[in-house]
């Protein structure tokens, strides 16, 4: 836990979220905060290295690159088929619930990081089972690769891809990168959409969206540009969308949303967790071996379960997406 002071959101903050559905919160973190996620998936990637290094599909471990570039090293000297063999599936299991890895688990109590949830979600608050980190791998040859979860996301609204019983639950969306992400990496967001409510969602071949009839695939959107240490929170209502990684490094990113404890969470078949209760009403549920001892069981419990409202949608649909395809 970052010795840093509390953090709730400033007046600003708070009211630039009220009006734009969106706001950039600055400084949150320090390079001690993410040292725990950064230490355990460093493990998870040498071992992926060492193995694909035993079967000759590299020729390098590229023990001294950073943290920040070491996966994209890897993926670099694999190819198209060993992509589709070991790295995107290998990315898939790096996602928060397959990994299950202590240093995440610690970090959704960062003090910091629930006092700015706590500004917009108040003093109770619930970890909603709706949680990604991503590697996102550099694109090749103008396509944006698959590794597991991290892929392509077109234009959507998280209330859109959530299961109807959460229609009532005020669900705040919030990201978080590990690297610095320029202009042309991060998210892209539409502000001011909070009141036209929940946008019709449709199935294409590259991903559930909002109806390309309302806002087509390649519009273009206000540019999140941050910096590590930053989080982004949107609200639910508020329409995004993923850019193509034209870098040298993983953008390496977390996606989680909270709540208010007590309301659905749109995934009710899998965990959520109490992360804090100023009154006391709700047991902290900050055991590490319960939280994974229950996404082992829910997992595997609710297998066919249909994620996404969309009609058909078990578990997303992840594609590859090139520049090209955004002007089609």
């Amino acid at each position: 836990m970052s010795s840093a002071g509390r953090r709730p959101l400033t007046t600003e903050e708070k009211d630039h979220f009220d009006k734009h559905g969106y706001v950039i919160v600055r400084g949150v973190f320090q390079d001690e905060d993410f040292a725990g996620i950064e230490r355990d998936y460093g493990e998870l990637i040498d071992q992926k290295a060492n193995e694909l290094f035993e079967k000759g599909l590299i020729k390098n471990l590229h023990k001294d690159v950073p943290f920040s570039k070491r996966f994209a090293k890897i993926a670099a000297e694999c190819d198209p088929e060993v992509m589709v063999s070991e790295i995107n599936p290998f990315g898939l299991t790096l996602d928060t619930m397959y990994a299950l890895q202590p240093g995440m688990f610690a970090f959704f109590f960062n003090q910091r990081l629930l006092d700015c949830v706590e500004s917009i979600v108040g003093p109770e608050i619930t970890l909603n089972p709706i949680q990604h980190f991503r590697p996102y791998l550099p694109a090749r040859n103008n396509v944006q690769v698959q590794a597991g979860a991290a892929v392509w996301a077109p234009w959507h609204q998280d209330q859109g891809v959530t299961r109807e019983e959460a229609d009532a639950s005020e669900i705040l969306t919030c990201w978080i990168p590990l690297v610095d992400i320029e202009d042309d990496l991060g998210l892209m967001v539409l502000p001011d959409y909070v009141e036209k409510g929940l946008l019709p969602h449709v199935k294409k071949d590259y991903g559930t969206t909002i109806d390309p009839s309302i806002i087509a695939k390649d519009h273009k959107g206000v540019p999140c540009g941050m910096k590590r240490g930053d989080l982004l929170f949107m609200n639910r209502y508020t329409p995004h969308r993923g850019q193509l990684n034209h870098y040298d490094k993983v953008r390496w990113s977390l996606d989680c949303r909270f709540q208010k404890t007590g309301t659905p969470t749109g995934r009710h078949f899998w965990p959520e967790y109490v992360l804090r209760s100023e009154s006391g009403k709700h047991r902290v549920q900050n055991d590490f071996k319960e939280w994974k001892n229950r996404w082992v069981t829910c997992l595997e419990n609710s297998k066919g379960e249909r994620w996404h409202r969309v009609a058909g949608d078990v578990g997303g649909a992840y594609v590859q997406l090139s520049s090209d395809d955004l002007k089609s």
